[in-house]
């Protein structure tokens, strides 16, 4: 089976219900079907700690939370490019290595 590209994920977001560049917690957990949230906050940590994908959570109050949907759905693909590595791929160099390909 064939792997979706990223623009083919982000398409498939797209069409569903909200439509948003950004999304609190609890519409990100409706977005992708199964996703609890105590992955979703284990995530949300990674995500605030690597550089590159920080920039994709805004925290402009201690009760409201936005997370980027394309940094988000970058950061799920970078874990899954690690998922059996013992050398892992920095963020960094996956995102070059991503806009190698879309060039």
């Amino acid at each position: 089976m064939k792997k979706p590209t990223v623009e083919e994920l982000l398409k498939q977001i797209e069409g569903k219900e909200v439509q948003a560049e950004w999304d609190r917690r609890d519409e990100l957990m409706k977005r992708f079907n199964g996703l609890s949230k105590s992955t979703l906050n284990t995530y949300q940590k990674e995500m605030e700690e690597i550089p590159e994908f920080k920039e994709g959570v805004l925290k402009p109050t201690h009760s409201v939370t936005w997370i980027n949907l394309a940094l988000f759905i970058l950061f799920l693909k970078w874990k899954e490019e690690n998922r059996y590595r013992t050398r892992k791929v920095s963020a960094k160099d996956f995102l070059l290595k991503l806009e190698g390909e879309i060039s």
